[in-house]
């Protein structure tokens, strides 16, 4: 239900969880090869290195939705030599009639001081590579430089970033507590950031990537925090008596909208980061809860049950021009924009599913089947699409391409709600 409903029945239940699933097609998506890393001649020390490499690359490659990755072995031979008779001299002519897909190789070359990583984009019919570029790392960053190499790889090929080098924050439940946890974008290295006795809710990123706000009852009511990810330090930013919930940082980092029932009905607000400019946005005699922030800042979208049942309704930066955006349901929560033109919303019928829809309301899709399906976020490419996935009665992170294509299983073991997807974190990486 809205946020503030359900942060109700949280505190005495302790919540249960929820979920999101989907599918669909590799069409438009340019093909590539990547060929098995080697050692490079004067690499004593590399090891299973160059494999490990490969694989991690060519992995992420996969799972990023802009690529159909071709095995090597599946590759036709590249040219075949025609040779005929022009006047009195032979004239060759090569012919290509293998596939124009983009190839990756490289080479790696392990010493005592580190590794580095020579990676080379070649596109057939062309001999030469198009591109290259030395990593320079060590070997217990590897995955971490794969991930930037994959990064590059699509840059150099598609013109995107990709989410490679992004985080996905969630909430972990255990016992009559709730923590926060952090993932790489695949779901690897999880682990918790929060380790306490209470209830820690709606993590939400700052638009640089080192912080998060957050929904918590450490002082006994719920306030937002910020944590700093450098330092570990948690500062309040919000506290009042009554409940104040579900922060959403504005892109260009000049606001966070959230949730207060400080005047007896839950309303949206806006406050700067430093905790001035206090303002109210809405004033409705409804639930009005769960804001975010469009890619420009100027817009928000929120759940409110105004009109008789919960809907997503969209506003100016300042409040006005509210107008109702979703209609697929008489129970539908929690939108949330991409970078580009689309937006993501849960919407209940048997159980919840996730739909999107235009900005302006249009091309409303309905993309998981299964499950029952909330807390949607969009990856900072605008690609993919995280949520919170209920089978049996049990909560887990899933993951699917922005039509519903390729839904994967992110977490295991965990009983794991409410993700949001971190910009690019713009960690330091050497190259050439």
């Amino acid at each position: 239900m809205l946020f503030v409903i359900l942060l109700a029945w949280v505190v005495s239940a302790f919540s249960q969880p929820i979920t999101l699933r989907t599918e669909a097609s590799s069409v438009g998506r340019l093909e590539v090869v990547v060929m098995p890393f080697r050692a490079a001649q004067d690499s004593a020390f590399a090891g299973e290195l160059p494999k490990s490499l490969r694989d991690l690359v060519n992995g992420d490659l996969s799972y990023s939705g802009y690529f159909n990755v071709i095995r090597p072995e599946d590759l036709p031979p590249d040219t075949q030599m025609q040779v005929k008779r022009v006047g009195w001299t032979l004239d060759t002519l090569v012919t290509f009639t293998g596939s124009t897909a983009a190839r990756v190789h490289g080479s790696v070359t392990a010493t005592w001081s580190g590794v580095t990583a020579s990676i080379a984009i070649f596109r057939p019919p062309i001999r030469e590579a198009i591109q290259s570029r030395d990593f320079s790392f060590n070997s217990e960053n590897l995955r971490e430089t794969s991930h930037h190499i994959a990064a590059w790889i699509t840059k150099m090929l598609i013109g995107e970033d990709g989410a490679f080098t992004s985080k996905i924050v969630f909430v972990v439940k255990a016992g009559s507590n709730k923590d926060l946890w952090i993932m790489d974008w695949d779901g690897a290295n999880p682990r918790s950031l929060t380790q306490e006795q209470t209830l820690n809710l709606s993590p939400t990123w700052a638009p640089d990537g080192n912080a998060l706000y957050f929904t918590s009852f450490r002082r006994g009511n719920a306030d937002i925090y910020r944590f700093d990810l450098g330092s570990g330090r948690i500062s309040p930013l919000v506290t009042s008596p009554m409940l104040d919930s579900a922060p959403s940082v504005s892109p260009d980092g000049e606001w966070v909208a959230y949730t207060s029932s400080e005047d007896g009905n839950s309303e949206i607000y806006r406050i700067r980061p430093d905790g001035t400019g206090r303002t109210q946005l809405t004033f409705s005699y409804g639930i009005d809860t769960s804001p975010s922030w469009s890619p420009t800042s100027r817009d928000l979208l929120f759940t409110s049950d105004r009109g008789g049942g919960p809907q997503v309704y969209r506003m100016d930066l300042d409040g006005a021009d509210v107008r109702r955006m979703t209609f697929s349901s008489n129970y539908n929560e929690t939108g949330r924009w991409s970078r580009a033109d689309l937006i993501a919303y849960a919407s209940r019928e048997i159980g919840f599913q996730i739909f999107t829809i235009a900005p302006d309301g249009s091309r409303d899709r309905r993309i998981t089947t299964d499950g029952s399906n909330l807390d949607p976020s969009w990856s900072p490419d605008g690609m993919k699409l995280v949520y919170a996935s209920a089978h049996n009665n049990k909560s887990s992170i899933w993951v699917c391409n922005w039509d519903g294509s390729d839904a994967r299983q992110l977490s295991f073991g965990l009983e794991a709600s409410q993700p949001q997807w971190s910009p690019l974190m713009r960690t330091e990486e050497s190259g050439n």
